[in-house]
């Protein structure tokens, strides 16, 4: 068979395929009018042969006449059809004995007859997608508590997931948890896929709406996925002790639900909790593993590859069901050396604005056409631009045909934060750290080539922002990592942005260094940089008071110490409480200044300074004294 006979091959079996459907439909529309089973069979034997000529021809006539093949065909569509009279149960007909006489009125045997034809396998789910196709909608409720195999149902289910039928789904399932009876845990798989059918159609109301149903009405295996599914919406929405809550209530619920395991590292993994993740998935590798079932086997793999290196272990999910990370990734790791494409005219010891040369100009053109870009608004670092990733496919597709873009600080900015608004605290920890890396070193190298290396790069430039707010995100990542060359690299760096770079500080990093260099043995140098903001806020007020005080300037640091006691109390109350209760947000980005939240987050970052330089009795002394 050459290719050519190949490719006709292929169209005669697409369109036998298509007939094949033609007669199921044929057949599941006489049923629901009404026809018995001989009618409907015979039907299929008398036209099957003009109904489906591509199929009738690939026969063997050796084996039998085409109308005997169809009437077999025939009572294979009756045997696998969810009868409607009959509460959708299969009634099968008779197999007659092999001495009997065949069924198909010959008057031979059957074993001499239509027993030599080969048999007909038809899965019910095929016959019960051609009779939904001629139902009504109105009358596929009639199924909801109906007879029918839960099996063929949620065969036909992932059928039409396969063809993106998502809206008819919903249309099938949802009458099964209408009304106030109880959700019966036989079920449970239906409600399970009618709230993911949910995720997909974007419909969280409703999401919502049926798993608190299903907490209300549902029996244990049907309540336990309610509340896995609150669970993963609190989580969706950054409420991590909310989840928390929900899935032990899951656990309470379903406490034989071994998927509740790999849902709650995943959590943890969401949530940032690594090592709580590791510790739990190493419990339910072992629980799983004590089970000795071959159909867990991947399960146990995945867990254990979490106890390793949980960011691993979710990234190579993530790849084999995100497409459009997985390209990100390979087209990062084969990105181009950085080179300069950027031209400066250094003024009055500033870099002055980042202006692409022509040819990287003109990338950018096509870049800003196929890219939603969405640029924060003052020196916020971020919008996590969710609709960057609604069509990734042009924008991937040009980083793929134009690798120069690689050199750009406003794509390096926009994949940065397109990352953090794809969701997956993961892909940020995976993808994020290698971008801002190469910013780093595009920006030294910017620098480098126009002699420009020592000085001012001010955030007043527009051009400048997409560069410096990458700059500045390295430098909170950093600060907030467990490896200490790592934290003191973000230091140098956030240092260099104070004293070189911006010292405007718009990023507010001034009081952090102050800190920072306090710790490193290097008061003099802190009290010289607060010496700089002579009118700044309680963040700083409160550093250069502990700056002064190690630097052994009692008078000044007593002065400053008390204006900030006066100023910002609550700041210098909540420093010296023995164990403050921790304020609520009030859902805000950012806080207020002056409010029980911003005392609290500098406690939080500098009560360990404090207490590291023994100073928390010389400030309660005067705050006593202030009293």
């Amino acid at each position: 068979m050459g290719i050519d006979d190949l490719d006709e091959f292929d169209e005669e079996m697409q369109e036998g395929m298509d007939e094949f459907h033609l007669l199921i439909t044929l057949f599941a529309g006489q049923v629901w009018r009404g026809a018995l089973a001989e009618e409907a069979i015979g039907l299929i034997a008398k036209h099957g042969e003009m109904l489906a000529s591509a199929m009738a021809e690939q026969l063997d006539p050796a084996v039998g006449p085409k109308t005997a093949f169809f009437r077999v065909m025939g009572r294979a569509m009756w045997n696998n059809l969810p009868q409607p009279a009959h509460g959708f149960r299969l009634m099968k007909l008779p197999e007659p004995g092999r001495n009997d006489p065949c069924f198909c009125g010959s008057l031979r045997k059957y074993k001499q007859c239509c027993a030599r034809l080969p048999e007909f396998p038809i899965a019910p789910a095929m016959m019960l997608d051609g009779l939904l196709s001629i139902m009504p909608r109105k009358h596929w409720r009639s199924l909801a508590g109906s007879s029918i195999n839960r099996d063929t149902l949620q065969h036909l289910v992932f059928m039409w997931q396969g063809e993106d039928r998502h809206e008819d789904v919903a249309a099938l399932l949802e009458p099964w948890f209408k009304g106030e009876g109880a959700i019966k845990n036989a079920d449970a798989e239906l409600l399970d896929t009618l709230l993911e059918t949910y995720v997909v159609l974007d419909k969280p109301r409703k999401r919502k709406s049926l798993a608190q149903t299903a907490i209300a009405r549902g029996e244990n295996v049907a309540r336990g996925i309610g509340w896995q599914r609150i669970a993963l919406m609190e989580a969706e929405a950054g409420n991590d002790d909310a989840s928390r809550r929900a899935l032990v209530e899951a656990q309470r619920a379903d406490p034989d639900n071994l998927n509740l395991g790999l849902l709650e590292v995943h959590l943890l993994i969401s949530a940032g909790n690594a090592t709580l993740a590791q510790e739990r998935a190493k419990y339910w590798a072992i629980r799983l593993a004590k089970l000795n079932d071959p159909a867990l086997h991947d399960q146990i793999s995945w867990l254990r590859e979490v106890v390793l290196n949980p960011q691993a272990a979710m990234m190579k999910i993530t790849r084999k069901h995100d497409d459009s990370i997985a390209e990100m990734e390979a087209l990062l790791a084969e990105a181009p050396p950085v080179a300069c494409h950027y031209r400066l005219k250094p003024m009055d010891g500033s870099t002055g604005p980042f202006i692409p040369d022509t040819e990287l100009g003109n990338a950018l053109k096509d870049w800003n056409e196929v890219f939603s870009s969405c640029s924060p608004s003052l020196v916020m670092m971020s919008t996590w631009n969710e609709a960057a990733w609604d069509n990734p496919g042009e924008w991937l597709a040009l980083l793929r045909e134009q690798p120069l873009l690689w050199n750009s600080f406003e794509v390096l900015d926009d994949l940065v934060i397109a990352l953090d608004g794809h969701g997956m605290t993961w892909v940020r920890e995976e993808l994020v750290p290698p971008l801002l890396e190469r910013t780093r070193k595009l920006f030294e190298l910017v620098l480098e080539k126009h002699e420009a290396t020592k000085l001012k790069c001010e955030w007043a430039w527009h051009e400048n922002r997409p560069a410096l707010r990458l700059l500045a995100r390295k430098v909170v990542d950093g600060e907030e990592s467990s490896d200490p060359k790592e934290k003191e690299a973000a230091f140098a760096l956030m240092h260099r942005f104070v004293e070189q770079l911006n010292p405007h500080d718009n990023h507010g990093f001034r009081a952090g260094v102050v800190g920072g260099l306090v710790e490193r043995g290097k008061a003099e140098e802190a009290v010289a940089i607060a010496a700089r903001y002579p009118d700044d806020l309680a963040d700083m007020r409160y550093t250069q008071a502990l700056a002064l005080h190690v630097a052994g300037k009692e008078n000044e640091a007593r002065e400053v110490a008390l204006f900030a006691l006066r100023e910002f109390p609550k700041v210098g109350k909540t420093l010296l409480a023995a164990s403050p209760r921790k304020p609520r947000k009030d859902g805000r980005d950012g806080y207020v200044i002056g409010s029980n939240e911003e005392a609290w987050l500098y406690r939080e970052e500098f009560l360990p300074l404090w207490e590291k330089m023994d100073a928390l009795t010389w400030l309660t002394e005067l705050a006593r004294k202030k009293q």
